[in-house]
């Protein structure tokens, strides 16, 4: 999903539902040398009569290059390192619906989403 089309997503939703916010956090990924930054998460919370949703869009760049080191020496492991793009990203979406008992976001399956909109 590119820019403008989140942006109308967001507007959208404003025009629809009640309760919107729309907020973008940082995508932390656990890597050997611990929690790095790899991307963003951008987030859409609103209400609706069915209940509340949330849309979260990652935002990662795209891998250009991986390598492989290994090394053939006894008590030494292999690594990878991986290149990453500056300007190009991919973006995923995913969709959640909160479960009014447990107050818990449960994942929607994204052919049963066409009533939002």
């Amino acid at each position: 999903m590119t820019d403008e089309k989140w942006n109308e997503l967001i507007e959208r939703a404003k025009q629809k539902f009640a309760d919107v916010s729309a907020y973008t956090e940082d995508l932390l990924v656990a890597t050997g040398e611990g929690e790095q930054k790899q991307g963003t998460r951008d987030v859409l919370e609103f209400s609706t009569p069915l209940g509340n949703f949330r849309i979260v869009r990652e935002n990662k760049p795209v891998l250009l290059e991986k390598k492989m080191h290994f090394s053939h020496r006894q008590g030494q492991a292999a690594h990878s390192e991986y290149l990453f793009s500056d300007t190009e990203f991919t973006h995923k979406v995913f969709i959640y619906k909160e479960d009014p008992r447990s107050g818990e976001f449960d994942k929607v399956d994204p052919e049963n989403i066409g009533f939002l909109f």
